[in-house]
């Protein structure tokens, strides 16, 4: 579980109440929607940095074992549990607690979950907390029921959100463009429900691009950059890995990239993916395959072929050839029999 951050402005008097809500606002939406939000299965403590200690731990109550919630239902279900939230610290601290619904940001598709002032159009608004604002005293632990009303028509497969606590203490971090700049720090726990119905898992591997940027030196090493999209196209979440590799025109590999292991990849989701590639060749036809798998599904593949380019080489070896075709021209006129020879036998 990594700590989000929301920057806010405070303490500027020349900054009017609305400049000031306005920028608190939309840092929150940045950092709750970046990589950086709570987006791990494993809660982990977020320590403060300004304003003393603080820290804390979000995670399922009763046993230790459980991680994170994952739980089946059928439609029309009340599930109830509890959340623990644990003061970890030497002073109380301030929390807002809510239900989130998760969602994967485009790049990287890093697991992240909406905030408090968002619509909750999934599973995050199904959850109902006995309390969403609580005070835990140092060294602590507040348990916190909760229950998850499955519509009635909730469809089969995968559905997975959050409960997110948020610290309310802004932490000084510095200054930005004249403004003092706080950031709060929040820690969500994952649920993950599969909802009773047929599941139909499903991934795709889409847009695959090799993009090649040539030296500016004649024979100098060329670098590229590999793009694709892994889209999951079923009901249900999936972790896909990925095997990336690249072959030139005689089907020799000139890169196979390390197998990489995404993050929990919800429906419908997608994770936009680049690697770069620094000793790239500067004149083949590349052939770019990514092949993408997941636990109890059949592998699937895509690619894509393009012709690659070093304009300085090449100008430097049409110059070079240029060069060897008029001497070696020179060369067989000067040669006895050859044309200069019997233009001065005649004469």
């Amino acid at each position: 579980m990594t700590p989000s951050r929301s920057r806010r402005p405070h303490g500027r008097a020349p900054r009017t109440a609305r400049s000031t809500a306005a920028l608190l606002l939309a840092a929150l939406l940045t950092a709750l929607s970046s990589g950086s939000t709570p987006a791990a299965a494993e809660p982990v403590a977020a320590v403060g940095t300004g304003g003393g200690n603080s820290s804390w731990s979000v995670r399922p109550a009763g046993t230790a074992a459980r991680t994170a919630f994952v739980m089946d239902s059928a439609p029309g279900v009340v599930v109830k549990d509890a959340v623990r939230v644990s003061n970890l610290s030497d002073a109380p601290i301030s929390f807002q607690v809510y239900g989130s619904d998760a969602y994967n940001t485009p790049r990287d598709g890093a697991l992240a979950y909406r905030q408090a002032g968002e619509a909750q159009t999934g599973l995050g608004g199904w959850l109902t907390l006995r309390t969403n604002a609580l005070v835990i005293p140092p060294r602590r632990a507040a348990d916190i029921p909760f229950t998850l009303n499955v519509p009635a028509d909730a469809a089969p497969g995968s559905h997975v959100g959050g409960i997110v606590a948020l610290n309310n203490a802004v932490e000084q971090a510095g200054e930005a463009s004249g403004v003092d700049v706080g950031i709060q720090r929040a820690i969500a726990v994952r649920i993950q429900l599969t909802v009773a119905g047929p599941l139909t898992p499903g991934l795709a591997v889409r847009s695959v691009r090799v993009r090649h940027h040539a030296a500016g030196t004649p024979f100098g090493g060329a670098r590229a950059t590999l793009t694709y999209t892994v889209v999951n196209t079923g009901n249900a979440a999936l972790q896909p890995t990925v095997s990336p590799d690249v072959r030139g025109l005689f089907g020799w590999r000139h890169r196979h990239f390390p197998d990489r292991t995404l993050p929990l990849l919800l429906p419908g989701q997608r994770a936009d993916i680049t690697a770069d590639w620094p000793d790239a060749p500067g004149l083949d036809y590349l052939t770019a395959t990514v092949h993408v798998t997941a636990p109890g599904l059949p592998g699937t593949s895509a690619e894509s072929g393009r012709v690659v380019v070093s304009w300085p080489t090449i100008g430097a070896v049409a110059g070079t050839l240029t060069v060897l075709a008029v001497a070696l021209d020179r060369l067989r006129r000067r040669r006895p029999g050859g044309i200069g020879s019997l233009a001065g036998d005649s004469s």
